[in-house]
């Protein structure tokens, strides 16, 4: 197993170049083609060289290819006609916009047509004829969308490059019946999701996967299911956050995985188990704060790069334990990294080398040497070191190998170790300090996680972290707001003590407001870092609107959501009046009414008549309850309220009564008689006759007596009114 993997090492080392985290420009080696014999052929197309070359990147390394070179010839459509034993069609560097035909070439092996302005590829069988084509580069065009099908016929291909296009999305049978896909590279393009049906006509063969470089947000259970046999895996340069914990299980061969690069907050350890023959794993430029102990537990990998990570603070105390074949740790550029605990490292017994130049760190444990025996070799320049007690080892070491050209281990660029501290020896390199100036005790320095003060809500978690370094090495202490100190093993359901390093306070209440410190003393003398802490009250409020006999109305306000109200319940409990006994069981008992988002306001029932309650509306976290407003309240007396009742009926309300009804009564009089009055003197006087003139109109000639009586004064008029109109007619 181990000369397999060793093999493939070694091609990976040439493919991906050992230590990069980016893939190889595929186009620009297929342009340096070695041209090394004549070719004579008569079909050479226009334009174009045809000679017998060797690709820098061919297939099996066939020398002597029958190549035709089409490349960088400003073409706009490609040539038709080639000659029928071509291996090698270079088309790199042109302009065809649209490939909708393929010229007819059933020896081609190499085919490249990278970087030439391809938006479309058509179905139509394009490849089909293509049956011994081994590598296809379609890097570096204007690809939005592959359509189904349209590598049909590469069945013997081994690499794809698809690598710097635009695709968004990728149906799942482009790839279909490519079975002896070897190769897989769709890096820098625009991709968010990642699904198994891409890979389920691809070959089970596949080992190279690049999917760098894309928009990937999450890696799920089942993406990679289909591919067990994969070796290397580059996901960098995405943005993952998630990794599920069983979405790598199937990859037992893996060998190389880059996960350089996302948004990744934590190891994901748990993935990494699976692969028991990992030899190298990148996690550079994640956004990882600590390298917790036990992120890389018995695994088999031999190289690890945790470097350029913008939030690296601390690397914990058996952070890589158990690891039999690990010789080199790459943690360098790490802009806050200012701390490495001596006892990182247990049980690593082929460690040789560490690059830790470029970080934050002041200083470094003389024990990691005893903890790592087998070191050679430590690269620790351009960090701003302490030249005191705590550097005098390295500078022993550095003496030594100045005199005897070997140490162990070694301090590579030991010029460009310089000193931060003290003020005397700023900016100076640390082998051109005389022993002397160096003590051999000094003070301890503590080195907080925390800022100065800190502001939480009722019933958050507090974790404080703090490490310490000296000589001798220093104990840490935690000094609580009430004066008491922890340290040590100290767990409880409230306080918890990690490692003497990182203090855990649960279930904060008001009274954990105050002022907290981490204490490293080493019998010398002692340091002090401290953070001020407080505890705000939950706003939300009590409001009671309504008060009765045998029921209260409340409602609350102070939530910034209403969603939120399900955190919280509604609580009381009857208090005891003067007129009761003291029996404790029923006076402090409390009844609990959960709260939803349903609810705005809510009415306690079934209370007793003039009896004293405590109403509280109760913050709930985890299993803590937390008194957030409380109203004290007195119901009202039964008979009381009956009679006040009675008086608002007999009195008040009658008295309303009958003042309403007369009013509408008087109005409806006045409004009577105003109609009447109106009426009459339309009657006595319906036209203005000192206005109007006089028209004499001989009656008896007009006037006909009506079959119907008339009966009354509205009756005369509308009849005048008909006979006049029908005087006019007539």
């Amino acid at each position: 197993m181990e000369t397999s993997w060793m093999k493939i090492f070694s091609v990976v080392h040439v493919l991906v170049m050992f230590g990069a985290t980016q893939s190889i420009d595929y186009t620009e080696t297929t342009d340096k083609t070695v041209k090394n014999k004549i070719w004579n052929t008569e079909n050479c197309p226009n334009e174009c060289l045809c000679y017998k070359g060797t690709p820098s990147l061919s297939i099996n390394q066939i020398k002597y290819m029958k190549t035709v070179d089409c490349a960088s010839t400003g073409l706009e459509d490609l040539p038709m006609i080639l000659p029928d034993d071509t291996e090698v069609l270079l088309l790199s560097n042109n302009n065809f916009t649209k490939v909708t035909k393929l010229p007819y070439s059933p020896s081609l092996v190499y085919l490249d047509l990278s970087n030439s302005s391809i938006e479309i590829l058509r179905s139509n069988n394009l490849f089909f004829h293509y049956k011994k084509l081994k590598y296809l580069n379609l890097s570096r065009n204007s690809l939005h969308y592959l359509q189904p099908y349209c590598f049909i016929g590469l069945s013997g291909l081994y690499y794809l490059d698809i690598s710097k296009n635009k695709l968004t999305n990728i149906s799942n049978s482009v790839f279909a019946r490519m079975n002896n896909l070897k190769s897989f590279n769709m890096a820098d393009n625009l991709l968010s999701r990642i699904t198994q049906d891409w890979f389920t006509d691809v070959s089970e063969d596949l080992r190279e996967l690049d999917i760098s470089n894309n928009r990937l947000t999450a890696i799920r259970e089942d993406d990679f299911s289909a591919l067990n046999k994969l070796n290397i895996l580059n996901l960098s340069a995405n943005t993952i956050k998630d990794i599920d914990n069983g979405a790598l299980s199937n990859l037992t061969n893996m060998l190389i995985l880059d996960l350089g690069y996302n948004q990744m907050q934590i190891v994901p350890k748990e993935s990494l188990q699976h692969m028991k023959l990992l030899k190298k794993f990148i996690f550079n430029g994640n956004p990882t704060r600590k390298i917790h102990s036990g992120d890389f537990d018995s695994m088999n990998f031999v190289y690890l790069s945790i470097s350029y990570m913008p939030e690296l603070l601390f690397i914990e105390k058996n952070a890589f334990q158990n690891l039999p074949y690990f010789t080199t740790l790459e943690a360098h550029d790490n802009q806050k990294l200012i701390y490495i605990d001596a006892q990182a490292f247990d049980n690593v017994p082929s460690l040789s080398t560490l690059y830790l130049h470029n970080n934050q760190l002041t200083a470094l444990s003389p024990s990691l040497i005893q903890y790592v025996p087998t070191l050679e070799e430590i690269h620790l320049y351009r960090n701003p070191l302490r030249c005191d007690c705590n550097a005098f080892w390295i500078k022993e070491l550095i003496d030594e190998a100045s005199t005897t050209n070997y140490s162990k281990p070694f301090f590579n660029h030991s010029q460009f170790i310089k000193c931060d501290f003290p003020l005397s020896f700023i900016g100076t390199s640390i082998e051109n300090i005389d022993d002397d100036k160096f003590q051999r005790v000094c003070a301890p320095t503590t080195l907080p996680a925390f800022k100065q003060n800190y502001t939480l809500d009722l019933g958050e978690e507090l974790r404080l972290e703090c490490h310490a370094y000296g000589v001798p090495e220093p104990k840490l202490t935690w000094l609580l707001p009430n004066q008491s100190a922890i340290s040590g093993d100290f767990h409880s359901k409230k306080f918890e003590l990690v490692d003497d390093c990182v203090l855990i306070i649960r279930y904060l209440t008001l009274s954990d407001s105050g002022t907290y410190a981490c204490k490293a003393d080493n019998g010398i003398a002692y340091d002090l870092s401290s953070t001020r802490i407080t505890v705000t009250n939950k706003p939300v409020r009590l409001v009671v609107f309504r008060v009765s006999f045998d029921y209260v109305s409340m409602s609350w306000n102070g939530t910034r959501h209403n969603s939120m109200i399900s955190d919280y319940q509604l609580q009381y409990r009857e208090i005891k009046g003067d007129n009761q006994q003291n029996n404790s069981n029923q006076n402090y008992r409390y009844k609990v009414i959960p709260l939803g988002p349903q609810y705005r306001s809510y009415t306690v029932t079934n209370l007793k008549p003039k009896t004293t309650y405590e109403f509280c509306i109760v913050y709930v976290y985890d299993t803590e309850r937390y008194k957030v407003d409380c109203r004290k309240l007195k119901t009202k007396d039964k008979v009381e309220y009956h009679s006040a009742i009675k008086k608002i009926v007999s009195e008040k309300i009658i008295a309303g009564v009958c003042t309403a009804l007369g009013i509408i009564m008087a109005v409806a009089c006045m409004v009577t008689l105003v109609k009447k009055f109106r009426l009459h003197k339309d009657y006595e006087s319906p036209y203005n006759t000192e206005e109007t003139e006089s028209i004499n109109i001989p009656l008896e000639n007009v006037y006909r007596p009506s079959s119907t009586q008339l009966c009354s004064s509205k009756t005369s008029l509308l009849s005048v009114q008909t006979h006049k109109s029908g005087f006019d007619e007539y």
